[in-house]
């Protein structure tokens, strides 16, 4: 598995532009709603539990380094071109307009995005997430998810999970980490910007520092009915990604609030 993995100089230099495009122009011309027969559904997710289950044997056995971490992350993105995707990532250079941390927020899609993150945004600078707790305590993902020292809140108690954010995202914040927020409850294919609430907003303006919206459209891997990670997957949707400008909290945050909303809004119209 590791010599198949694209070099780790190489995955930077991929990423040092403001734009990523897969080169070529499969699934362009495919049905956006046709999707992958089962034979090919099914290799598509064993090539991904490979991936998955090569990391975590790294990571059990003390083995992993943050470089073989994005190698893998960076390894699905090959899988999911392999198999008819392609992406459109734009606004990598926001990332570096200033030298951080950032409070990253986004709509939240699928599980493409959480996967390919590590790779995409942490070629770039570190970042961490906030999750659920039972995914850190999860058999496959949860010694993978661990490493990435993450803000696991429990989603039964509002109060106790924002006072664990604002805690330990202020803590992160102050180390040099980013901390990457999904505002919205769970992942949906639609956005709306009355579900997505201001969590990010609070946590930059404790921190100090700024917000960066993040606007995604990964329906490529659709999320599963049983399972919520493996669902059907559509090779004729490209991956959108575009990350915006960071914003400076000023004030109590409505309009920047606001302002991000209507940025991640406007990235759906362009999209349809």
């Amino acid at each position: 598995m590791k010599k198949e993995l694209t070099d780790y100089a190489e995955i930077i230099k991929k990423f040092s532009s403001d734009n990523f495009i897969t080169e070529t122009a499969q699934g362009a011309d495919i049905d956006p709603e046709k999707k992958l027969s089962f034979p090919k559904t099914f290799s598509f997710y064993m090539n991904f539990l490979r991936v998955v289950t090569f990391l975590r044997n790294t990571i059990l056995k003390e083995k992993w380094t943050q470089e073989l971490f994005i190698q893998c992350c960076y390894q699905v993105m090959k899988i999911v071109e392999r198999f008819g995707g392609r992406f459109e990532i734009k606004g990598l250079d926001n990332l570096r307009k200033e030298p951080g941390p950032f409070v990253f927020v986004g709509n939240h899609m699928s599980t493409l995005e959480t996967v390919i993150f590590p790779a995409v945004i942490g070629s770039i600078i570190d970042v961490t997430y906030v999750v659920k707790q039972s995914l850190t305590k999860d058999f496959i993902f949860g010694p993978i998810m661990r490493t990435r020292n993450p803000i696991a809140v429990e989603r039964k108690d509002p109060k106790k999970d924002l006072d664990l954010v604002l805690t330990k995202g202020v803590e992160l914040l102050s180390g040099g980490h980013s901390v990457l927020i999904f505002p919205q409850a769970t992942r949906t294919t639609i956005f709306e910007p009355d579900k997505f609430n201001s969590l990010g907003i609070k946590l930059a303006k404790r921190a100090g520092v700024p917000v960066l919206p993040i606007a995604l459209k990964t329906d490529f891997w659709e999320n599963g009915k049983l399972i919520s990670t493996i669902g059907n997957v559509y090779p004729g949707r490209t991956v959108h990604i575009e990350f915006g400008a960071p914003v400076k909290i000023d004030g109590a945050g409505k309009k920047e609030h606001e302002q991000i909303v209507a940025f991640i809004k406007s990235c759906f119209d362009n999209w349809k």
